[in-house]
Formats: structure tokens, C-alpha cells, sequence
């Protein structure tokens, strides 16, 4: 047994999943109560050295169990559980009501699981079923349940016997009766083989069939069978390009620091943030920098923050690298899952390409770590423990490991931003597009980033113009696609409309479970079609359109706030005849739907991208000549100081979608607050612009990264309750802030959280803010009835 195996060891009356962290000298008789170890998981040990010294990290910074933290580096399926079943035993004294009814569900059905037990008898229910087996009234039996998901065989029936001897067989049975045996053994010695014996009996018959295995001159073997998700792909061989200048300092600083003796002690000097603008070439560097990485025997990881940009990167990086690219992320199947995650630790994969969990590939000798896209806030885990954020578990890997972090961006996370003028990490610039059209190609000049207006809507309502594009927005389109150019149309607001209100009472829907109003959702995208449904995008609660209002019992309602839905329905009334598809999560909900999305539009016919903020991350189409923003007002409405970050952001990364090929780009930014320093920022794409505006914000504000926080959720079926407790916990945690000397820490709330009510569970929240707010965490003991998110990439 060593360090990293999985193992299953007794734990009061239960059998109990657990890992191996360390082994130690210490003999067993100096140790009290010692029990032997149930069971030992084949196949281990599944877990690293460096990523088991990662996982106490993970629990001990986000404030989690060392199981969970553990959870996230075993291979899909491999905690399996074991069931414990009931049946009747032997009844020498009255039961109570509850009692009765657990013995007479357990005796109707014979044996029962004891979770299903529990469950049928409510709030209380398990400790009157572990009472029921400690008196024999029921009798347990624990099974292994078998695991959700494993290898895959198939057979194959070869030869067993020398050739030598097959050949005199083959001659002692070509004539006579017996023709088919020689037939059988021929046509095994062409080098065929088969999969089943029903396949051969019906070609040489059972008779010679049987013989043969008889005789011990065929044999069954299995063969394990790769659920590759690559299978269906092919890569066409690519070579490195010739860098610019400034990527060619990038890769050398990269590469030199991957190719070192030895690692530096200092971590800052191998971890960089590469800030490049879009289309300034920083998956070139990311590529040799890579090649430079296995040339040396090394592993690396490419993260990106989406499935959805899964399928294009792996065009880019499979075809520089074919053969050697292992892909992680939740868009596979769980059998794809689990034959990648064994294949990469076996080590046929030096290059691991995945969103957020494949920073915990189970890879030896890591010698690069890329996380491209780093600002991405899907890059943090938010709702399920442990809430960890990939680019601080790569930090973390980088330090245990010596491997060199690349962290990549046009608009790189304030945070990040000022670490590496700090001297945290390395600092390299990509200021400039390189080329990639054949126009600039041939004439050796610089892409031109695109040009960028800015629509007041007020303007246009003033003049009349009520439509959801703005005049100029048509007469850009109309031209784009005039000269052969794809437009992309950016809302980041799903469905036909945002919310549905009645025309009596001024109600707006909401979810009965959610505290948000429903959207409405066409049945199509024809604009002509009436019917369709009101949907929460919280809980997916639905219910048709042709209700009446909940409230007075109105039909009349109107629509407001469209959605993608309504404006592809927008640019058909326009643009007769030009195809259009959307791109959100309504129409593409598996790695499959992002790629098929991705060809339709690059491929075929389709004019017009509509979509949400898939669209702004990351793609490289170089057809694309304009982009079009309909509501750039949306993400500053948001109730976090992160908002203003998110909406230039997501603004300036979409802007960078248009221009990349052989011709110029545009883009159209509508909004009703164009003074506002983000967009002002994002349409002249000028970073420096927004950082030196948004850290004085943050600096007075006393916001990350002057400062650090933790929230802390609360969750309860009554509001009332809810509210309670967390007043309860506030002054609590106000109490021991006061009388431990620690006000440097500022408590703020609790407050309901936005939205309060998700399916049917009422949310409070409570902000801990400081230098280290998480001291205040170890002085007050929390329960199971508050969630812990260190560094929040959240308030809402």
C-alpha cells in the first residue's frame, strides 16, 4: 500500500470510502484501537505525490474536507459505494408507529435498501433504522454496488497453436470429410481473427468450431476497447509559424525557464502573464512553448474556461501535435471520461486539453501549466464544494512541481494585473495583431485592430427608432454582408424576452420557486409563431404562455427585454433570405451542439451569428468582419463591484472577434450609457485605459485586490428561519471579531442574496472582508447549514 490508493476501511457501523495520504512508522501497538483496512482499490495508486500535497492545500484554503479535495483527482466512476440492504430478522418486542412502518415496508418488499428505508420514514428516520439492526429487529447486509462506469472489452478469438503445426493439420484435413476444419485453420493463418463463435459456426460450422477450441488451437481473448473522443476527428499536420518579434521574446522567455536545470526557487521568475490584445497571436506562443515542453520529456496542460472553445482549440493543438493530445472536460461521456483520464495516467498523452477540472489531470512530470482566456470567471467552481479557482490551483502545482505557468489574456483580471506590476509574475506583452489574412500576409503589415462606434439609444429614440438594432447597426450589417463578410451579433440575454408582464395588474411573472422572473421562449425561431413557454433559467421551472396572470386573472401581457431568440427572429425580418443561428445555452447543450454550431456557421451558408457570451471567447473566424453589441448596458446593472471588470471584459473580447482576416473589421456597441468608463475603454480597446480607472475605484472601495474575501450562504426552506439564523451567525461572528482584537476584518451583512429564493430555498449571505478574513473563520465554528466560498467570483 502507498500514498494516493483508494481504499475502503470500517468507520463506526459503516464502510467508508477513503485515501492513503501518507504511511507512517509508527508501530500498532502504540496505538490504541486500531482496525485493519477493509479492502484495497485495484489499479492504484490513482493520486500523485504533488497533487496529494495539492489537495491539502485545496481543503485547507477553501475550507473543505480532505475527501472532497481528493474527490476531484479520482477517475470518473471510482467512487463507488457500498449499499447496505435490509431484511426481516426477528420482532420479540412492540414497535412503535415508525418503527411498524419500516418493518412492514422491509417485509412487503422482502429486502429494501436501507437508504430507501430511512428516506420513506422522514426527518429522523436513520437513527431508527440503525436502531431496528442493533436489536435484530432487521438484519443488514452490505453489497458493493457496482461502479457507475469501467473499461470496455471486447473479444477476440485468435490462434494458440504454432504455425507449424496448423499447417500439418490444415494438410491432414484438406481432403475427406473434415474440409471444414482445414478451411477453419486456413483462414486464421491469413491473419484474420473474429470477434464470436456464432460468427464462425455460421461460416465453417459448430462442428469445427468446437473442435478447434477443443483442441486448444483458438482462444478467446479480451481486448480493451478505447472510447476515444477523437475517433471522429481528423487533424490535418500543421508546422510552428515564424513568430513576430514580441512573440518570439514571449516564447523565448517561456521556453527558457521550461528547459532550466532546475526549477527556480523563486516561483515568480516561471509564472507569467502573457497580455496580448486580441488576434495578437498567443496560441502561437502557447504552441511552441508547448513543443519546447515534450521535446524535453515534460507534460503540459492547456486549460480554456469553455467546452464550447474546446472543439476549436483542439483543431489548433491537435494539428500541431497529432496523436499526443489527451482531452478532459464534462462535455464527454462518462465511459470518454474515464478511457482519457487512464490513458493520460498511463502516459499516453504529454498534452492534457480541458476546462477547469483537467488542472487536476493525474500527469507526472508537469513542465507547463497554460490557462488562456485567465480572466474567465467559469474558471472558479462556485457551486459545489470545494470551490476552488484553477488558476490558484495551478499556482499551487506550479510551486509543488517547478512546472512554468502561463496565464494568457486580452484583458487580463485586475487582480493579476497588478501582481505582475508587482513583480508577481513575469509580464509579456503582445500589443499588436499579427496578420493572419492573406492581404496582410502579402504586404507585411500589421491586422489593424477594429474600428469601433459607439450608438447613444437614446439618440434613436428620439428619432423614432424603437427596434432593438439601431439604424446604424442595419446599414453596418447590410454592408458586411454585402462584400461576403459573417456578422456576429452579441445579447447576452437568452429566450424571446426577458420577462412577461400583465397589462392589468402590472405583474410581472415569476417562478413560483425563484425569486426571478420567467423568460419567455418561443416553441421556434419564426417569428410568426405564437405559442411558447414562460421559463426560469434558475431551476427550469415551465409553464405555458396561455395561462392566466397568477395575480387578477388578466390575458393581456406584454414582452419586454429580448432576448438571442428574438433577435435572430430580428435580423430575418430584415434580411430576407440570409440564414441565421444562435449560439446560447438553449441551443447548444453538449460539446457536440458547440462544435456543430461552429461548423454550421463557418462552413456553410449561415450569414449571421446570434449568441450569448459563447460568442465573445475566444474564437478565431477570420470571415467575420462585424460584430455587433445590442445591449452593452446589461452586465453593468449587476449587483457586484466586479461588474464594471466583467462588462468591459466581455465587450472588448467580443470587439476582437471582428477583423482577424484578410479584411477589416467593425463593431457597433448600442447603449444607453456611453459615457460609462468601461465602454468608453472597451471601444477605443485600450486596457491600460480601464485597469488605471478601475483599481483607484477598487483602491477606495477597499475591493480585491487591496483586499480579500469570503462569503459565507445560508440556505433554508422558510424565509423566516433563514433570516434567523443568519442574524444568529452575524452577531456571532461580530462577537468574536470584537472580543479576539481582529477589526480588521469587516463583517457585512447578512444580506439576501441575489436572487433571495432558488428552488423554493431561501439565500442570506454574510461578506468577510480584509487582509485575512479567513482568521475570523478559525475562531467561530461553523456547521453544515452554511456554504464557504474563499475568493467569491460572485457576490450575487
Amino acid at each position: 500500500m502507498v500514498a494516493g490508493d483508494l481504499v475502503w476501511v470500517p468507520f463506526g457501523s459503516r464502510t467508508l470510502q477513503g485515501i492513503v495520504f501518507e504511511l507512517t512508522d509508527v508501530a500498532q501497538a502504540d496505538i490504541d484501537n486500531v482496525r485493519t483496512i477493509t479492502a484495497r482499490t485495484l489499479d492504484g495508486p490513482f493520486i500523485a505525490e504533488h497533487l496529494l500535497r495539492t489537495a491539502r492545500w485545496v481543503a485547507e484554503h477553501y475550507r473543505t474536507t480532505l475527501f472532497t479535495a481528493c474527490s476531484l483527482l479520482l477517475p470518473p466512476g471510482a467512487s463507488s459505494r457500498l449499499r447496505t440492504w435490509l431484511s426481516p430478522g426477528v420482532i420479540d418486542r412492540d414497535l412503535s408507529k415508525r418503527e411498524q412502518q419500516a418493518v412492514g415496508y422491509v417485509i412487503e418488499n422482502e429486502r429494501a435498501p436501507k437508504s430507501r428505508v430511512a428516506r420513506r420514514l422522514g426527518l429522523g428516520g436513520t437513527p431508527i433504522v440503525d436502531r431496528l439492526i442493533r436489536q435484530h429487529v432487521l438484519h443488514a447486509e452490505s453489497e458493493w454496488e457496482k461502479p457507475r462506469v469501467s473499461a470496455v472489452y471486447s473479444n477476440r478469438i485468435e490462434l494458440t497453436a504454432a504455425e507449424s503445426a496448423v499447417r500439418n493439420l490444415i494438410a491432414e484435413y484438406a481432403e475427406g470429410r473434415s474440409q471444414k476444419r482445414a478451411a477453419l485453420l486456413e483462414w486464421f493463418l491469413s491473419g484474420k481473427v473474429a470477434q464470436t463463435k456464432s460468427s464462425l459456426n455460421e461460416q465453417f460450422g459448430g462442428a469445427a468450431v468446437k473442435w478447434a477450441f477443443g483442441e486448444k488451437l483458438l482462444k478467446i481473448r479480451k481486448i480493451r476497447r478505447d472510447r476515444d473522443p477523437l475517433a471522429d476527428y481528423f487533424f490535418q499536420q500543421e508546422f510552428a509559424h515564424t513568430p513576430t518579434n514580441p512573440q518570439r521574446t514571449a516564447i523565448e522567455a517561456v521556453v527558457k525557464q521550461i528547459l532550466a536545470a532546475k526549477p527556480s526557487a523563486n516561483p515568480a521568475e516561471r509564472q507569467f502573464l502573457l497580455h496580448g490584445v486580441t488576434g495578437s497571436g498567443k496560441t502561437e506562443v502557447y504552441l511552441q512553448a508547448i513543443e519546447a515542453c515534450t521535446a524535453a520529456g515534460k507534460k503540459a496542460i492547456f486549460l480554456v474556461p469553455e467546452i464550447a472553445l474546446t472543439p476549436q482549440t483542439l483543431q489548433r493543438i491537435a494539428s500541431r501535435f497529432p496523436g499526443k493530445v489527451g482531452v478532459l472536460h464534462s462535455g464527454l461521456t462518462i465511459g470518454q471520461r474515464y478511457d482519457q483520464w487512464w490513458r493520460v495516467k498511463n502516459g499516453d498523452f504529454p498534452i492534457v486539453l480541458g476546462s477547469r477540472g483537467a488542472i487536476f489531470a493525474p500527469i507526472e512530470n508537469p513542465g507547463l501549466i497554460v490557462i488562456d482566456e485567465e480572466h474567465e470567471w467559469t474558471y472558479k467552481q462556485g457551486d459545489q464544494a470545494p470551490r476552488y479557482h484553477a488558476r490558484a490551483v495551478a499556482e499551487r502545482i506550479s510551486e509543488e512541481t517547478g512546472a512554468v505557468l502561463v496565464l494568457g489574456s486580452a484583458t487580463p483580471d485586475i487582480s493579476n494585473y497588478r501582481s505582475a506590476q508587482a513583480g508577481r509574475y513575469q509580464l509579456l506583452q503582445l500589443p499588436k495583431r499579427v496578420g493572419s489574412g492573406e492581404l496582410a500576409q502579402s504586404t507585411g503589415r500589421d491586422q489593424p485592430m477594429a474600428k469601433v462606434e459607439i450608438v447613444d439609444m437614446r439618440d434613436e429614440r428620439e428619432d423614432g427608432h424603437f427596434e432593438m438594432l439601431s439604424r446604424p447597426l442595419i446599414d453596418a450589417m447590410r454592408d458586411a454582408l454585402a462584400a461576403g463578410g459573417k456578422v456576429i451579433l452579441f445579447l447576452n440575454r437568452r429566450g424571446s424576452a426577458s420577462f412577461i408582464q400583465c397589462m392589468d395588474c402590472g405583474k410581472v411573472r415569476q417562478c413560483k420557486r425563484c425569486d426571478t422572473a420567467l423568460t419567455f421562449h418561443r416553441d421556434s425561431d419564426d417569428s410568426r409563431a405564437q405559442s411558447g413557454k414562460l421559463i426560469c433559467h434558475y431551476c427550469n421551472y415551465t409553464v405555458g404562455t396561455g395561462t392566466n396572470c397568477p395575480t387578477c386573472g388578466g390575458k393581456q401581457v406584454r414582452r419586454s427585454s429580448p432576448g438571442t431568440q428574438m433577435a435572430a427572429e430580428m435580423v430575418r425580418q430584415y434580411f430576407a433570405g440570409i440564414e441565421v443561428v444562435r449560439w446560447d445555452s438553449d441551443s447548444a447543450r453538449t460539446a457536440t451542439d458547440h462544435q456543430r454550431i461552429m461548423d454550421e456557421f463557418v462552413k456553410s451558408e449561415v450569414s449571421v451569428l446570434v449568441g450569448t457570451q459563447m460568442v465573445a471567447k475566444g474564437l478565431d473566424i477570420p470571415s467575420v468582419t462585424l460584430v455587433g453589441v445590442i445591449s452593452a448596458d446589461t452586465g453593468l446593472a449587476v449587483p457586484d463591484f466586479r461588474g464594471a471588470e466583467r462588462a468591459f471584459q466581455v465587450l472588448a473580447q467580443v470587439i476582437g472577434r471582428s477583423g482577424r482576416g484578410a479584411w477589416d473589421g467593425r463593431a457597433i456597441i448600442q447603449t444607453f450609457n456611453p459615457e460609462h468608463y468601461a465602454i468608453q475603454a472597451a471601444a477605443d480597446q485600450d486596457y491600460e485605459l480601464f485597469y488605471d480607472t478601475e483599481i483607484k475605484l477598487r483602491a477606495a472601495q477597499a475591493n480585491p485586490p487591496f483586499t480579500s474575501m469570503i462569503k459565507l450562504m445560508h440556505s433554508a426552506g422558510n424565509a423566516e428561519v433563514a433570516k434567523s439564523e443568519a442574524d444568529r451567525f452575524a452577531r456571532e461572528l461580530a462577537d468574536i471579531r470584537e472580543s479576539h482584537g481582529e477589526t480588521g476584518i469587516e463583517v457585512i451583512g447578512p444580506t439576501p442574496a441575489y436572487p433571495l429564493k432558488i428552488r423554493n430555498m431561501y439565500r442570506w449571505q454574510i461578506l468577510l472582508k480584509g487582509a485575512h478574513p479567513e482568521r475570523l473563520l478559525e475562531l467561530v465554528a461553523t456547521n453544515s447549514l452554511w456554504t464557504i466560498d474563499v475568493d467569491p467570483a460572485s457576490l450575487g
